[in-house]
């Protein structure tokens, strides 16, 4: 593939707190499992309460793991150790509705982060973009994607349940790169985690940028190899300074 008139060959997104909030409809998405135990007659507590187990359960995990997300924590996974926080024992059946509610809640919820046109944008600038996501749940990632209408916006997409390999591993950043056909050191990728985005791509050979919002100061630890970026505008600023 032909590089454009920019430094990198290829742009490559990370989704989750990047592109789409994490928190947009979360809670709510969560609650509606609540909500639905309630209907099945298991749970006597307000709808919001099992949205609050949730984020201790998660709370309790993340403590565990550094405050990392790990890779084993999927929806299943939390739904089931909830459930059992609160002694609410459902059948196969009735797991797997509440696990299609809170795909469905969650889809419907899915919000683009501001100025991400502007971005994409200035990432197509330099040649094909591609998005690299982190979720177990391939058809769930991709319905997020349509939820928050990034649907259409990138050339390749790649998610670590359909690839079969996670971020940091810089396997799929490489699968990624070579799908597009481009050598993975003339690309970047572009992500607010810096173990599976930022280290994730240097192991690659990219080169990253963080983006990080919420007023939060420059990570010590980053060095002259990545950039830092408060927000998607300064990210489009960014890819344009160099374009």
């Amino acid at each position: 593939m032909s590089r454009a008139n920019g430094r990198f060959a290829a742009v490559f997104f990370d989704l989750d707190g990047t592109l789409v909030s994490e928190r947009m409809g979360v809670r709510e998405a969560r609650a509606a499992v609540g909500a639905r135990l309630i209907e099945f007659g298991l749970y006597r507590k307000p709808a919001p309460a099992f949205a609050d187990t949730v984020e201790m359960v998660i709370g309790g995990i993340m403590e565990d793991n550094d405050w990392q997300w790990p890779l084993w924590l999927h929806a299943e996974e939390w739904m089931k150790r909830s459930l059992a926080v609160e002694e609410i024992t459902v059948s196969d059946d009735e797991f797997r509705e509440l696990n299609q509610v809170y795909r469905d809640e969650r889809s419907d919820r899915a919000e683009a982060i501001r100025d991400w046109p502007e971005a994409l944008a200035a990432a197509r600038t330099h040649g094909p973009i591609g998005l690299i996501t982190n979720f177990n749940d391939g058809s769930m990632q991709r319905e997020k994607i349509r939820g928050a209408g990034l649907e259409g916006q990138f050339d390749g997409i790649y998610i670590s349940g359909e690839v079969g390999v996670w971020k940091p591993e810089p396997g799929i950043f490489e699968h990624a790169a070579n799908d597009l056909g481009v050598d993975p050191g003339e690309c970047v990728h572009i992500g607010n985690n810096i173990q599976s985005d930022v280290e994730g791509a240097l192991s690659a050979g990219m080169k990253a940028v963080l983006v990080e919002e919420d007023d939060r100061p420059r990570p010590a630890s980053l060095n002259g190899d990545v950039a830092w970026c408060e927000d998607l505008q300064a990210v489009a600023d960014w890819l344009l300074a160099g374009s």
